[in-house]
């Protein structure tokens, strides 16, 4: 059971130094990110998968020569390793990533009606451009390596660029298509929107945060800059929405003000928080505001708004554009799209796998994987992460930290908890409907429940200890003996009598684990060195264990949590451990993939083909020992199979499907092979990723069989075994 809290709810503001964003976050440090260390990388195995959808949208174009062309930004100051550009040709309705991943961007634009198919990026690590509608970037020469934050291009002269850097540093300006910069005399603050009057093209405008006013105004070209208000940061700007240059709408610490005379005088038309620009769709206004969780929206040039929040769910609004397509909205965990003002919003970010994962669970009998995160919601999976769809109406809290059962091997009933920031929802039909189950209003890190009884469960409260309820949520009380520790991770494991004890483990400040015999009423101390102890995990059965994931590596426990030793071989700081099934431990390190003991925790390897450089939040057993699904920050869900992951497990016996296919990934030729078969044959299929059968044999238990794909193209296959009435599925990669 893992727990990595990144970036929480608005209990308080956090202005990042670098690039002024304001993040959603407790009044206690952000979570979940430190430096990463670096291990060996001797791994085995290979992890793939893409999806769940969303990310961290930071800013939204559309071309100046295709409204169905649009690109978006994703990124996050805090999480450098993640992030990047992703395309749409469809007008937003999906999405597919772009060489410019993965990499920090915070601000995309169009070239405008002077560089119609032009697009620029502005990230961590410099501005880039794409001439070709976003297909293809180079760097931006003259910004090759520079830290940029906004960037804007004058709407009569391409040449005629203005970026923002960070660290508050203000604005730069080139007549050269950004091959030289010179200062403009507004060097601090932070930009954070752009805008053009197309019928005075030398006037211009950035939106800036960090300093006395919120919009600054050029009259030459950008050469010089004067304040024109309002008072106050500036968060974005949209500029001549009707093609008159005399209306400015500009997003500011107060909400949006609105401008007839060319920023000579503001009017407040829809207050509020937000931290993305208006955006017109050539009739109708948007102006997503957070604090009204919706869309304000004005079909009379801004005279009137009306409130709009059919479909919107999470709200933490920065990013938006809008055309003839309609428009789209971009906040903390991905993108909503609708047709035009007064329709329903619909979640629109299938492809933008900038998605950051706290937690995954997997139930094997109905082949259901489920991952909740960051602002994302709750999303599912029947096809081994192939194929990804979010649940709707899911649990009304989109910032999912914990999911319980994290799988089938103790529970296989209907039930499911989630812990989100703002209490615990509890399912009663796998998942498919939900309803709150207790503890509104706080912000819950763990959740977990009596596998013999659903109605007995624990929940971690970020900052306020341990709840539990012996009535499916309807009360909580708190459980005794606990310190006052942040963020923390529960687990249960079985006593000799049967009983259950409950673990805990705090994210900070806790100092070691904490375990309670009497259902959760009082807890004894079980000293750990380290300052982070963010997971936990169980393996019960005849020889119960204990793993716990610190700072300093993994500590296990032979006495079911009462006493620990450290892991020999295991270090730095790892977010999670997964040792529930046999002799098999997993970690998930803080930037060097997954880290595996074959032996209880008594030595070590690098399990991270493919994800050598991720943060991984959460891993979860899927069908059987060889498979594994990992939860990471920032790339959403991957899936490993490995045939010697479960080299302790017996055959499979009558009635306990198993199948293998190998290698995996695979350049052409596969072999297959299958137990588990109670009689007669065995039906083996392998589907394409858009459903099609490419293959179809039937394999005798102890016999192999293969499958040639040399003629097929590369991409991700599922291969099927099915006998009688039940199937069991395996993903396999197809490379060239």
């Amino acid at each position: 059971m893992s727990i990595s809290i990144c970036l929480l709810s608005l209990i308080a503001l956090f202005t990042h130094p670098e690039t002024g964003c304001v993040l959603p976050s407790h009044s206690l440090d952000v979570q979940g990110y430190a430096v990463s260390e670096m291990l060996p990388a001797t791994g085995v195995g290979e992890w793939t998968g893409s999806g769940p959808w969303g990310g961290n949208l930071k800013g939204l174009a559309m071309s100046g020569s295709d409204s169905s062309v649009v690109i978006a930004g994703c990124g996050f100051s805090m999480a450098s390793d993640a992030g990047g550009v992703w395309r749409s040709t469809d007008g937003g309705a999906t999405w597919s990533a772009t060489e410019l991943c993965p990499i920090q961007v915070n601000a995309v634009c169009s070239g405008g009606p002077a560089a119609p198919g032009t697009f620029y990026a502005g990230t961590r690590t410099g501005l880039y451009v794409s001439a070709d509608n976003g297909v293809n970037w180079n760097t931006v020469s003259g910004m090759a390596t520079a830290y940029v934050i906004g960037i804007g291009v004058n709407c009569a002269d391409p040449d005629l660029l203005i970026a923002g850097l960070s660290s508050s540093n203000g604005i730069r300006r080139s007549t050269d298509a950004g091959a030289t910069w010179t200062e403009v005399g507004l060097s601090t603050g932070y930009m954070k929107g752009f805008g053009c009057d197309p019928q005075h093209p030398d006037t211009m405008y950035v939106a800036m945060s960090g300093l006395d006013y919120s919009v600054y105004r050029s009259l030459d070209g950008g050469a010089s800059w004067s304040p024109i208000g309002p008072a106050g940061s500036g968060w974005g700007l949209l500029a001549a929405p009707f093609g008159s240059g005399e209306t400015i709408i500009a997003t500011t610490s107060d909400g949006f003000y609105m401008s007839g005379d060319f920023g000579s005088s503001w009017d407040l038309v829809v207050p509020g928080t937000s931290y993305s620009p208006a955006v017109c769709d050539g009739t109708g206004l948007y102006a997503p505001v957070i604090t009204e969780g919706g869309v304000y929206e004005s079909d009379d040039m801004g005279i009137t708004w009306t409130l709009n929040t059919g479909g919107i769910v999470a709200s933490y609004w920065q990013a938006g554009c809008a055309g003839s397509i309609g428009c789209l909205v971009g906040h903390y965990g991905g993108l909503y799209r609708t047709p035009e003002t007064g329709s329903c919003y619909a979640v629109s970010q299938e492809g933008i796998s900038n998605a950051f994962i706290h937690t995954v669970s997997y139930d094997s009998a109905g082949g259901t994987l489920l991952a909740g995160g960051e602002h994302h919601g709750l999303w599912r999976s029947t096809d081994a992460g192939v194929s990804w769809e979010i649940i709707d109406p899911g649990p009304p809290s989109w910032v999912i930290y914990d999911i319980a059962p994290e799988s089938d091997l103790e529970y296989s009933g209907p039930v499911r908890y989630v812990a989100t920031d703002d209490g615990v929802f509890r399912s009663d039909d796998y998942g498919d409907s939900w309803a709150p189950a207790g503890l509104a209003g706080t912000q819950v890190s763990s959740v977990a429940f009596d596998p013999d009884n659903p109605d007995r469960a624990w929940a971690g409260a970020a900052s306020s200890g341990i709840q539990y309820t012996f009535n499916g949520g309807a009360t909580w009380a708190p459980g005794s003996g606990l310190p006052f520790a942040l963020y923390p991770s529960i687990e249960l494991i079985e006593l000799a009598s049967g009983d259950i004890r409950v673990l805990a483990a705090f994210q900070q400040l806790g100092g070691g684990v904490y375990f309670s015999d009497d259902g959760g009423f009082t807890y004894t101390q079980a000293s750990v060195p380290g300052t982070y102890h963010p997971g936990l995990s169980a393996r019960n059965g005849s020889s119960p264990m204990a793993y716990l994931a610190t700072d300093g590596g993994v500590y296990r426990s032979f006495d079911r949590g009462a006493s620990w030793q450290h892991c020999p071989g295991s270090s730095g700081l790892m977010w999670t451990v997964q040792g529930s099934l046999n002799d098999n431990v997993f970690a998930g390190t803080n930037g060097t993939g997954i880290r595996w003991s074959p032996d209880m925790g008594g030595s070590w390897q690098s399990l991270s083909t493919g994800i050598e450089n991720r943060v991984v939040w959460d891993i979860v057993y899927g069908e059987g020992p060889t498979q594994l699904f990992a939860g990471l920050r920032g790339f959403g869900v991957v899936e490993l199979t490995d045939e010697q992951l479960g080299f302790e497990e017996a055959p499979g016996t009558c009635g306990q499907l198993v199948l293998a296919a190998y290698p995996n990934p695979s350049r052409g030729l596969v072999t297959l092979t299958v137990d588990g078969i109670c009689e007669g044959p065995a039906d083996v299929s392998v589907y394409s990723s858009d459903g099609r059968m490419v293959h179809h044999s039937q394999i005798i238990p102890g016999v192999t069989g293969t499958w040639d794909g040399t003629g097929q193209p590369s991409g991700v296959y599922l291969v099927r075994l099915t006998a009688g009435d039940a199937s069991v599925s395996r993903k396999l990669l197809l490379v060239r």
